[in-house]
């Protein structure tokens, strides 16, 4: 059964006639059709300069970043250093991403390995915790009950909400389209938690070394702040990189699915639904950017090993295939994809608001 966000299910045949593009659904040999298509393309030859130059334009402003440290006490000024320390080591998570879904080197090792260095090293996540979740995140995308992305506080449809406690329907729902804003603040916090819980859980050598890899990254990050600077701007430089980071993060991937359609637990997933419950945003060379390329969410979920650079050429071979089969191709900007969530959010607000 399909779901419309904020809208509860959908249960009569004029409703789902207004979905029909959301549920068109096509035998695998169409995306095999589709794959070989873009592979014809060359859209799966790597992008080694396009990453090179990434990852050390992302590394030296970093190392400036913590050199500065040593240079001012002012607190204006090491708030602004946190912010820009914040961003680009956020642009490395973004490789680190591409990375550990294969899409830089053409090695699965290399790949594997400099995902695992660079998450410990300058982003202080599990490489492995990563993996694990967003994989099947990435299988499942919007299926109720499969997707670990949707097993959050927030809701976007009635099934979802009923799923939960009389607590949240009283106090946390009838609030949830403020609430989802203050939450961004929380993002890597969450994320590093989470990292540390699923190590513990998962007790192995490699798990142990990105344990140490993160320790080293926060000895850093927390270290040289008090070393260098008077305890209050210390804090507030920390303080700052953890909230700019948490919010950077969720502002790049909520636009992706928070608010699209949903499948219920029992649905049988097509693989279609990696387009009709995915949200593009409208691509600019600044965006693309910022996002790191996440702006083809499409794209990146038919095709994860392809390089984000390649997705340009992808996308016009996808509207294509999705204009020839009636499917659903969305996309807006990023501010438009914010209002959407929005949107989904209050609506579903509103229904415990009573």
């Amino acid at each position: 059964m399909l779901f419309n966000s904020g809208a509860g299910m959908l249960e009569t045949s004029e409703k789902l006639q207004n979905n029909q593009t959301h549920l068109v659904t096509l035998p695998t040999d169409k995306y095999d059709e589709l794959l070989r298509e873009v592979t014809a393309q060359g859209l799966f030859e790597r992008t080694y300069l396009h990453y090179c130059l990434n990852t050390a334009i992302g590394v030296v402003v970093m190392g400036i970043s913590l050199y500065a440290l040593t240079l001012t006490d002012s607190a204006t000024w090491q708030i602004l250093n946190a912010i820009v320390f914040a961003f680009f080591s956020a642009q490395i998570g973004i490789i680190c991403h591409d990375l550990s879904h294969g899409e830089v080197f053409k090695s699965a090792k290399v790949n594997d390995f400099a995902a695992m260095m660079l998450w410990g090293l300058l982003c202080g996540l599990s490489e492995s915790r990563w993996y694990y979740k967003h994989n099947i995140h990435h299988r499942n995308p919007n299926h109720i009950g499969h997707d670990p992305d949707m097993e959050i506080l927030f809701v976007f449809s009635n099934y979802q909400a009923e799923r939960r406690s009389a607590l949240c329907k009283k106090w946390f729902f009838p609030n949830q389209h403020i609430l989802f804003w203050i939450a961004l603040s929380f993002v890597y916090p969450f994320n590093v938690a989470s990292s540390m819980g699923y190590i513990l859980r998962n007790f192995t050598p490699r798990s142990i070394f990105e344990l140490e890899l993160m320790v080293l990254h926060f000895i850093f990050l927390i270290g040289l702040p008090f070393y260098f600077l008077p305890i209050h701007v210390a804090a507030l430089f920390i303080f700052t990189v953890f909230l700019v980071r948490g919010v950077y993060m969720g502002t790049i991937f909520a636009p992706n699915h928070k608010g699209e359609e949903m499948l219920d637990e029992e649905g049988v997933f097509n693989w279609t639904y990696q387009i009709t419950f995915t949200r593009n945003i409208i691509p600019t060379w600044l965006n693309f950017y910022v996002l790191g390329g996440l702006v083809f969410q499409i794209e990146h979920h038919l095709f994860p090993s392809m390089s984000r650079l390649k997705c340009w050429q992808a996308r016009q071979i996808v509207k294509q295939f999705c204009r020839e089969h009636n499917l659903r191709y969305h996309e807006t900007t990023w501010l438009g994809s914010m209002l959407e969530i929005h949107r989904s959010l209050r609506q579903e607000a509103l229904n415990w608001k009573n």
